[in-house]
């Protein structure tokens, strides 16, 4: 117990910690009714912040949810990390430049996994939302941001209601960076959408 104390009171896991901590405090309060757990929602839109959800693929679940497991699988990986291999080095550099790491990892690792975690809860929280974000880019124009789009990777840049995103895009046709395009689907299978050339597009619509 004693070790146990030790590691999660300090860096890099304490940061952890006390998210978890907050998080915890947090749906104590939304079960006793004082909070609506549904009230802030991964698609906001202030300070770009909706924009760096939905790129990170963290949108389309309520903001709390995304912050306990953030704070859950970080908290994980770097309990652990520190209990299999911190506690091994002696204090000084190099214990501090693995702590460094340790926490840098542990944001990135808990990123992925929470993107991954959250993908199929998505559908569950529809219902509740106003014009999930995925309904709202649908039509919306894109900028090709990779070197070439095709039917198996890409990205591009996309904008609305003053949010920056970075999609994953998929196309029947090559295309090529800085070329323009319009989203047409929401792939939900691999979290991407698919586009068409902003010239097929509208070739389309004259036909």
């Amino acid at each position: 117990m004693p070790l146990f104390i030790s590691i999660i009171t300090t860096f890099p896991t304490v940061i952890f910690t006390i998210l978890l901590s907050v998080a915890v405090i947090y749906w104590l309060i939304s079960l006793s009714g004082l909070v609506d757990s549904d009230a802030v929602e991964g698609d906001g839109g202030a300070l770009d912040f909706g924009g760096l959800l939905a790129t990170l693929g963290l949108h389309g679940v309520p903001l709390p949810l995304v912050i306990t497991l953030l704070a859950l699988t970080g908290w994980l990986f770097s309990y652990f990390a520190t209990l299999l291999l911190g506690i091994r080095l002696n204090p000084g550099a190099l214990l501090w430049l693995f702590n460094g790491v340790v926490l840098i990892l542990g944001f990135v690792i808990a990123t992925i996994t929470t993107s991954l975690l959250i993908r199929p809860l998505r559908p569950l929280f529809r219902p509740a939302q106003h014009l999930p974000i995925e309904q709202r880019l649908t039509g919306k124009q894109c900028t090709v941001r990779s070197a070439v789009v095709d039917k198996e990777k890409g990205r591009a840049d996309a904008h609305i209601d003053g949010d920056h995103l970075i999609l994953q895009v998929r196309s029947d046709s090559a295309l090529v960076r800085g070329e323009r395009a319009i989203i047409i689907q929401y792939l939900i299978n691999e979290d991407a959408y698919w586009v068409v050339s902003e010239k097929d597009f509208e070739a389309g619509l004259a036909d």
